[in-house]
């Protein structure tokens, strides 16, 4: 399944306009959230017009449709700019509107849903809440990881082909690669291969800021902020830590392929590891303190669905690797 950048571009940050707008309360948060989404928008397509040109182009700026793509950016910010002044001038009436009160109804019945343990059913459906909770932000995850090798390959003066991810959250980066006979090219390489883990650490920080800047934080403020930190800083940390020392395929046996000490490699990376531990733990316990007040029940569904979200993830592997390739998602 292939998507050309140009044309999802737009929707994605469209989609997130509409949903900051119908489910964020202060006027202040949403206009910084439009601002954010806007400026996370014009650095992406920015790195892909650099790419396009890089890639297609071979530096020919005669065959480099620039002013095509300079159009195509000034149109989408002037009509994102101008649906979010006008959405934030008619912010109340808007909220007001039943298409809207139905999303809203729709996200908090799921909020409360979540934290509903009464009967069987449901427990049953906050695991599988949880589990798509998991689920999207791991993709995610996945894709500013790769996105991140991606504008590292950009940043160190190559390009890259595809961003490939898969439905059990592989993914790769195909790059135009170094040369060989590049004065830099072990730094340059080592930064490409560190680039993933960058822009995660980067995108997660951000995010936890901004999810924990309220002094008053609902239950599932804590849980959003939980799952982030779990799968973002702890999946990266385990990712680099460990892998070189089993000799199972990640960026990090990349580093050593490079001549990094494997060992050296793991006591730079655990540190981290122990440090995002104790950041996850915290927020768990501040969960279970202030929103559950003391109540085990919640804790034991989520690590359950936390249990269940990776056993699915490896069977969806073991089908691919043995039984059937799984379609993928391709990005240009």
């Amino acid at each position: 399944m292939y998507f050309y950048w140009a044309i999802i571009a737009p929707i994605l940050p469209g989609l997130a306009i509409f949903l900051g707008a119908a489910l964020i309360k202060e006027k202040k948060r949403v206009g910084l959230v439009f601002l954010g989404i806007l400026c996370v928008f014009n650095i992406y397509i920015s790195f892909n017009l650099i790419n396009i040109f890089r890639r297609d182009y071979n530096g020919d700026f005669s065959i480099f449709p620039l002013s095509n793509y300079l159009a195509y950016i000034i149109i989408i910010n002037v009509v994102f700019l101008s649906v979010s002044l006008l959405l934030l001038m008619k912010l109340d009436s808007f909220k007001e509107n039943r298409l809207i009160l139905g999303v809203q109804s729709f996200f908090y019945k799921i909020k409360d849903n979540i934290f509903l343990l009464e009967k069987t059913t449901d427990k049953l459906l906050a695991i599988f809440l949880l589990f798509c909770l998991f689920y999207i932000i791991g993709i995610l995850n996945l894709y500013i990881h790769e996105f991140g090798h991606a504008m590292a390959d950009i940043i160190f003066g190559t390009y890259y082909n595809e961003i490939r991810i898969n439905f059990f959250l592989q993914g790769w980066t195909s790059g135009g690669g170094i040369l060989a006979t590049d004065e830099f090219h072990t730094q340059k390489v080592t930064g490409i291969l560190l680039g993933g883990l960058f822009s995660e650490c980067i995108f997660t920080l951000f995010s936890l800021i901004i999810i924990l800047w309220k002094k008053e934080k609902k239950n599932f403020t804590w849980l959003l902020s939980i799952v982030i930190s779990m799968l973002f800083l702890n999946r990266v940390a385990l990712y680099f830590t460990f892998p070189q020392l089993l000799n199972i395929r990640s960026d990090v046996l990349g580093l050593v392929s490079l001549g990094y000490d494997p060992r050296d490699l793991f006591y730079i990376f655990f540190p981290f590891l122990i440090i995002t531990i104790v950041i996850t733990s915290k927020l768990i316990s501040k969960l279970y303190k202030t929103s559950l007040n003391r109540n085990k029940l919640f804790l034991g569904i989520y690590f359950i669905s936390l249990t269940l979200y990776i056993v699915v993830l490896v069977i969806l592997s073991v089908i691919n690797e043995f039984v059937i390739p799984l379609e993928s998602l391709s990005f240009y």
